[in-house]
């Protein structure tokens, strides 16, 4: 009888894993995604999603589908619906907002200047008076817990935001090093053509979903993601576009 009963804990005990790997390897997982925001994600020359959000994912899960909108809307598809994914990061403004999966990868923000503005005007973040950024990006909180009093400037991609700075119709432009370098080599020009102010911070990009998700969906994806970040396969894709790897363990 001991016996029995000693079975049948070890089998409701293994149903609720089961389950939970059930879910995130046989289950379409939908990632919602910002579509211009390269190297991260965006569309290629051929229409296709590429980036570093789009190879990490592919690698982490078996089964995904990809949902491309503009940062703002992405942040509010996931927020309104549960069990899907989106690559993010956490302030105080989304805290409440989603569930905070893991972190994944960090990079370096900075403030772009034209060569030469700092040497005339300092690095003093408020000697600017404008600052161009992603509608919907974390980066305005950031401005904000910066005590930034000058304009700030929000488009709707970082070309706009480069245009900008080089036409002097914006003092500065903030986004992570992985991003900015991007563009300005996309667009053929020189690093040697800008100043940097920071780095402002070393952001931590997260995995979250919405606040309706079920506990098995998170419990289940986060056992892939942090399974995952053990890899080397983790290392190699952080390294192609230059991120910084999160401390696994002392998260």
């Amino acid at each position: 009888m001991k016996n029995i009963k000693i079975q049948l804990i070890l089998f409701y005990s293994i149903i609720p894993i089961l389950y939970h790997n059930y879910l995130i390897a046989d289950s379409n997982i939908k990632i919602n995604i910002s579509d211009n925001v390269p190297p991260q994600s965006g569309y290629n020359n051929l229409n296709k999603l590429e980036g570093l959000i789009i190879d990490l994912s592919v690698n982490i899960f078996r089964n995904y589908s990809f949902s491309a909108f503009p940062l703002a809307r992405a942040l509010e598809e996931t927020k309104n619906e549960k069990n899907s994914l989106i690559f993010i990061s956490r302030n105080a403004s989304r805290e409440n907002e989603y569930q905070w999966i893991s972190p994944i990868y960090i990079t370096p923000v900075f403030i772009y200047t034209k060569i030469g503005w700092i040497k005339k005007n300092g690095a003093s973040l408020n000697k600017l008076s404008s600052i161009g950024v992603i509608n919907g990006s974390s980066l305005i909180l950031t401005l904000s817990d910066k005590k930034f009093m000058g304009e700030i400037s929000t488009v709707t991609s970082n070309e706009q935001n480069l245009k900008k700075l080089l036409n002097e119709r914006i003092d500065g432009w903030i986004e992570g090093s992985i991003v900015a370098e991007y563009i300005i080599k996309k667009e053929n020009l020189s690093f040697t053509n800008f100043d940097k102010i920071g780095p402002i911070l070393n952001n931590k990009t997260w995995i979250a979903t919405s606040i309706k998700s079920d506990k098995e969906f998170i419990s289940a994806a986060s056992l892939k993601i942090n399974k995952f970040k053990t890899s080397s396969v983790y290392s190699e894709i952080l390294k192609k576009y230059s991120a910084q790897p999160v401390d696994y363990g002392n998260e």
